[in-house]
């Protein structure tokens, strides 16, 4: 009674209708993870410490998930981690290393 119910007729042919869903896997969403794959092994080769890769990746993205704009052109399907990769092999993203221990001394 609420909510108005979807007749074939509404439909503009008084036949049912029937939806037809595409059976086979979509491939752009393996061609991005291969993406992402080969940016990550191209940011391995600028930041050889995996961990410290890591640490940069996932502040950057971080900050580009609060609204900071990315600093390398990239495409409107890019994602964050994509960008992030990207500035890094393109020298746009660095760290400094800081020497001595970890509390302060």
């Amino acid at each position: 009674m609420f909510a108005p119910q979807l007749l074939p007729s509404a439909l503009g042919g008084s036949a049912p209708v029937i939806l037809q869903f595409p059976t086979e896997t979509f491939r752009p969403v393996r061609l991005l993870r291969h993406m992402t794959t080969q940016l990550l092994q191209e940011a391995a080769q600028v930041i050889p410490n995996q961990q410290l890769l890591i640490n940069v990746v996932s502040k950057r993205v971080r900050q580009l998930g609060l609204g900071h704009r990315p600093m390398v052109e990239v495409s409107p399907r890019a994602s964050l981690t994509d960008i992030a990769l990207q500035e890094i092999i393109a020298g746009k993203l660095t760290y400094e290393s800081i020497e001595g221990s970890s509390d302060g001394a």
